[in-house]
């Protein structure tokens, strides 16, 4: 048994579950960002704001139930294709509103925090594609209930670690890497 499955689909799942808090905390913050990214007709950023927080809550709950239950691999495919597909429609929207914004600050609205459209925001959705196929097509029947405790606490450590992870990747790169560090390049002007 291998808590590789649980790990990754779960990572997915709490991704999801946090994302799909702020949309339906905010569905006007969501209207607003779809607003400014210009590639839905203005008709359709109503029903998309209001279906995309349920429709992450649901998939995301249901990816975190089979990753910790040891579902058999059939409930992985039913939950983490759907997840997966999710993710790239929103990897490949998000590269779009890239093409069409061309160089503009516009607003992600993933969800995730208050960082800009950007190549990681893309990148992001296709890691979160990528964790949802190789979680669902790797369920082994590995199970909460039945694994030992060191298992337990390394699925979860991994599970958080993995969510947390892609899902800050769009914030960390937002610093330019001028503003981490300015006494280490005024440092270098100086010893010329």
């Amino acid at each position: 048994m291998s808590i590789l499955s649980p790990a990754l689909l779960g990572a997915v799942g709490l991704v999801m579950v946090a994302a799909s808090l702020s949309h339906l905390r905010s569905p006007e913050a969501l209207r607003r960002g779809l607003r400014a990214h210009q590639v839905l007709p203005e008709r359709l950023h109503t029903p998309v704001s209001r279906v995309l927080g349920p429709l992450e809550a649901v998939l995301g709950a249901a990816a975190l139930v089979v990753a910790l239950t040891g579902a058999p691999l059939v409930a992985a495919l039913l939950i983490g294709m759907p997840l997966a597909g999710l993710s790239l429609a929103l990897a490949l929207y998000l590269w779009q509103v890239l093409r069409v914004t061309a160089g503009q600050v516009v607003p992600c609205a993933c969800g995730l925090g208050e960082a800009p459209v950007s190549q990681s925001a893309v990148l992001r959705g296709g890691i979160l594609a990528v964790l949802a196929v190789a979680g669902a097509t790797t369920a082994d029947g590995w199970a909460v209930h039945t694994a030992p405790a060191a298992e337990i606490f390394v699925a979860l450590a991994a599970m958080l670690v993995l969510a947390l992870a892609t899902a800050l990747l769009p914030a960390a790169r937002a610093v330019p890497e001028a503003e981490l560090m300015p006494a280490r390049a005024h440092d270098h002007g100086s010893h010329r």
